[in-house]
Parts: structure tokens; C-alpha cells; sequence
């Protein structure tokens, strides 16, 4: 049972971290419109995921088991999810800081 949640915990992470670089390469990149449906895609994904983990666990494990995959599936998710969405939010103001910067210096030349 282990290593099936620990498969399952290292899908669940590579499809969130798979989102949210897809969303970084758009920041990076400049590209408007992402707007974080990447990596709230794989979010949704994971978390559906892990209701079918927690069945299943449920199922060949036990159900207290599928009590506890539930309790702790909810604040990974929002955690991961915050955590990953600041990090997105920081770098979308540091990439909009260097354009406003070299649009000023542009700016103060062509005066």
C-alpha cells in the first residue's frame, strides 16, 4: 500500500508541477492569456486523482485509510496550490517591473 500512495503522491506532484511550469514559461515568455488555467487544470486533476487514490486505498487498505488520505489530500492541495500561485504572482511582478524599467529607459532616449 505504501508504494501505491507513494506513485500516487509523485503523479499527483508531477502533474501540479507540470501546470505550474507551463504557466511559468508564459510569464517568462510574456505571453497573456494563460492566466493560471494550467495549473488550476492539474490541480482539479490531482485532486480528482486522489478521490479515486483514496477508494482504492480505501478498498485493499482498509477504511480508516481512506479517512486519512481524505484529511490530508484538502490542505496539500491548497497549500501546493498557494504556495505555486504566489511563486507565479511574484514573478509576473518581477518580469512586468523589468519591462516598465526598459520602457522608461526607452522613453527617457527617444526625449
Amino acid at each position: 500500500m505504501t508504494t501505491f500512495l507513494a506513485i500516487a503522491c509523485g503523479l499527483s506532484f508531477g502533474l501540479i508541477m507540470l501546470g505550474f511550469f507551463t504557466d511559468r514559461a508564459a510569464v517568462k515568455a510574456r505571453i497573456n492569456g494563460a492566466n493560471g488555467m494550467p495549473i488550476l487544470a492539474a490541480l482539479i486533476l490531482s485532486f480528482l486523482g486522489s478521490l479515486g487514490v483514496a477508494v482504492i486505498a480505501g478498498i485493499f487498505g482498509g477504511w480508516a485509510i481512506l479517512g486519512w488520505i481524505l484529511l490530508l489530500t484538502i490542505p496539500y492541495h491548497v497549500g501546493l496550490a498557494a504556495l505555486l500561485i504566489w511563486r507565479l504572482q511574484s514573478l509576473a511582478t518581477g518580469v512586468a517591473e523589468i519591462e516598465r524599467t526598459a520602457r522608461e529607459r526607452w522613453m527617457t532616449r527617444k526625449s
